[in-house]
């Protein structure tokens, strides 16, 4: 299940955000006047400590105040003795604790103990073979007022013999500037220390951030009416923004001189907006006059026209692509049902990915794989998706597809991936093979816990020597690692297993390799994952259990012929692409093609555009799931010309593969065809 952890509270009406990764910062306005800040990895003090320090048996233990057998309303864990045998290490009051094993005690740091998967669950600390508490292992306490604590067993016995430090964790929130009317969004400048932010008052403005009070802000644009969220397009110089009014519109501002350009109207209150990596469509949520009449449309900005994306929605804000695909929008949902929904763009599809979440919702980031952070009303929540447990399956799964979310049975699905059984997955893919760049995600947690010090990814039985990059946390930055496979004592290719002092100074704690499928033949293969002790020895028994990949690389194929007039006898398109139709309005004007894909791997869709404006035709236009798909689409004369006498067209055919890497589809491998064609007497 998710676990969620409130990053700050108290807010004057936190809204739009943008996330600083060198920094792991998330920066976000607050309606009230402000520009604040959250810092994933805040500064951390010293509360108390103690060396050799004898807890007694039956005793109970503070760990923010050092006393022992102390007051129990204070406490937090007991040393409990049921019998000479049965004892357990329980936490107390709202105390909770987790056992992490023998790990380095001094290399774990507040910054590992903040994001542990703490419960109140004893640790068994039987005088028996069942005992984890023997000397050198390692247990995390998250204290009753809130604080971290470390604590090394150093001897074992009625009594035990444990060093221990605890942490108190500063706030993570911080205002960078004050002064604003009525802030509704900002976003970071890729010089990464300036911010631009929209105000409700109408006007948009760039500040730095070492700087950031309104009165040392630049004024870029006046004049706006109610902007709210805005996409950013600094090679271009432009900022789109929406103005929230019915009719509302889209709004295109040059950064250098402040000119507007409004390239859509008629929208009903728009909020979000966000653009295609292609700058071609906006996609805009807009709030209708019914609470849950929201809607999401794409809007094509060469033309304006619109497009209902999804609809009965809960007064949708602020738009985050879900995926590098840009397969699926982010929007949270505000009151009364407050939660974030993950929308299909190309089906329309929505699953509520996060429900319960602070009243009224505004805007997500997504800093890690995993991790969503959300901007409510008064507080900013982070929810991380992915958790760690010392026990589980070795292999957790590839990117946000579990392991047994992966077909394993017999037949045309094996292999393949299916999110669509839950109700509400962070990524939602149905019955797709795997294609691409792979991430593997491991459990180091429980290998480290098992006396691991290595693992071996392996497909069919081959081990693989990817090599790739993670962000790793020294304290003060992210350092950009290059993770490579070596060789330890005969095996080869083999990685480190993360102690779980390190764990989560990484940015994607789990990830174990990017596996590339490029090099693996189209069809079933199987992944496992071999640990191995410090000499490069495979453990007995530490293996993952076998996960079947069906693998398809190969890429689409659309081709279009060109339009032939279905008139006795048939009359194709001249050199210069011209249909004479004379006075036959009622003649079929017919366009060939082929959409395939070699494992029938894919969807296609066709158009036909006049001028400006995307046709649609009854019955509709084909398209659908490819196999090796020849066929035509037909018109006639008098439907395409609509009022025109002449008129020119294109017909586009685009085929889409179905193919992920776990986290996106592999557009890659996607394929289109045009043609152009004008119709006159």
């Amino acid at each position: 299940m998710p676990t969620t952890t409130q990053l700050a509270t108290g807010l004057g009406g936190a809204i739009g955000c943008d996330f600083r990764n060198a920094q792991q910062q998330l920066v976000f306005v607050e309606y009230s006047g402000k520009l604040s800040a959250v810092n994933l990895f805040p500064a951390a003090t010293t509360v108390d400590s103690g060396t050799n320090t004898v807890l007694k048996g039956t005793f109970t233990f503070d760990f923010d105040t050092g006393v022992q057998g102390g007051p129990a309303a204070s406490a937090d864990v007991q040393w409990v003795q049921d019998t000479t045998v049965i004892r357990q290490m329980a936490p107390l009051n709202s105390a909770k604790i987790i056992n992490l094993g023998a790990v380095n005690f001094n290399g774990i740091t507040a910054a590992n103990l903040q994001d542990l998967p703490y419960a109140t669950t004893p640790i068994t600390g039987n005088n028996n073979p069942s005992n984890v508490l023997t000397v050198n292992d390692v247990f995390a306490v998250l204290t009753t007022n809130g604080n971290y604590t470390k604590v090394q067993v150093v001897a074992y016995g009625y009594d035990l013999t444990i060093n221990w430090v605890t942490y108190r964790i500063a706030s993570g929130y911080s205002v960078l500037g004050t002064g604003y009317n009525q802030p509704e969004d900002v976003k970071l400048s890729t010089d990464g220390v300036h911010a631009y932010v929209t105000e409700r008052s109408g006007d948009l403005v760039k500040v730095a951030l070492t700087n950031a009070n309104r009165s040392a802000a630049t004024v870029i644009a006046t004049g706006l009416t109610a902007p709210q969220q805005m996409f950013l397009d600094e090679a271009h110089h432009a900022a789109y923004i929406v103005e929230y009014a019915a009719p509302g519109s889209i709004v295109k501002v040059n950064l250098a001189n402040g000119q507007k350009t409004t390239v859509a109207t008629g929208l009903v209150n728009p909020v979000g907006i966000v653009l295609s990596s292609d700058l071609q469509y906006a996609y805009v949520s807009e709030q209708m006059t019914a609470p849950t009449a929201g809607r999401i449309s794409s809007i094509q900005l060469s033309n304006a026209a619109r497009t209902t994306v999804a609809s009965g929605l809960t007064e949708p804000f602020f738009l985050t692509w879900a995926d590098v695909g840009q397969d699926a929008l982010l929007v949270p949902q505000r009151d009364p049902a407050n939660s974030i929904v993950s929308v299909n763009v190309t089906s329309g599809a929505t699953n509520v990915v996060a429900s319960g979440v602070p009243v009224r919702p505004s805007s997500v980031a997504l800093p890690n794989p995993g991790e969503m952070l959300i901007c409510s009303n008064t507080e900013v929540e982070e929810i991380a998706f992915t958790t760690f447990a010392a026990t589980g399956d070795l292999l957790i799964g590839i990117g946000l597809i579990p392991f047994d979310r992966i077909n394993q049975a017999a037949g045309p699905l094996q292999g393949m991936a299916n999110t669509s059984v839950d109700v509400d997955p962070p990524y939602w893919v149905k019955n797709v093979p795997f294609g691409g760049t792979l991430p593997v995600l491991v459990n180091h947690q429980a290998a480290a816990d098992a006396g691991a010090s290595y693992y071996q990814v392996k497909v069919d039985s081959v081990p693989h020597t990817d090599s790739w990059t993670n962000y790793f946390w020294n304290g003060t930055g992210n350092v950009l690692e290059t993770i490579t496979a070596t060789k330890i004592g005969s095996s080869t290719g083999c990685y480190p297993v993360h102690p779980v002092s390190e764990l989560f100074l990484w940015e994607s704690p789990a990830l174990g390799d990017m596996l590339d499928t490029t090099v693996l033949s189209n069809g079933l293969h199987t992944l496992q994952l071999v640990f191995l002790d410090n000499a490069g020895n495979p453990i007995s028994g530490l293996v993952s259990a076998p996960l079947t990949l069906l693998v398809n690389n190969q890429r689409c194929i659309a081709s279009i012929s060109a339009p032939v007039l279905q008139v006795a006898p048939p009359v194709t398109a001249d050199t210069c692409g011209v249909l004479h139709y004379g006075s036959n309005t009622t003649a079929n004007v017919s366009i060939g093609f082929t959409a395939s894909q070699p494992a029938g791997f894919g969807d296609y869709s066709t158009e036909i555009v006049r001028g400006g404006t995307q046709l649609s035709f009854t019955p509709a236009l084909p398209s659908g799931q490819v196999g090796s798909l020849t066929s035509t689409f037909n018109a006639q004369v008098g439907q395409l010309l609509g009022t025109c006498p002449t008129a020119g067209f294109a017909a586009a055919l685009y085929v889409a593969a179905t193919m992920t890497n776990g986290q996106g589809r592999q557009s890659q491998y996607d394929a289109s065809a045009l043609t152009a064609f004008v119709l006159t007497t």
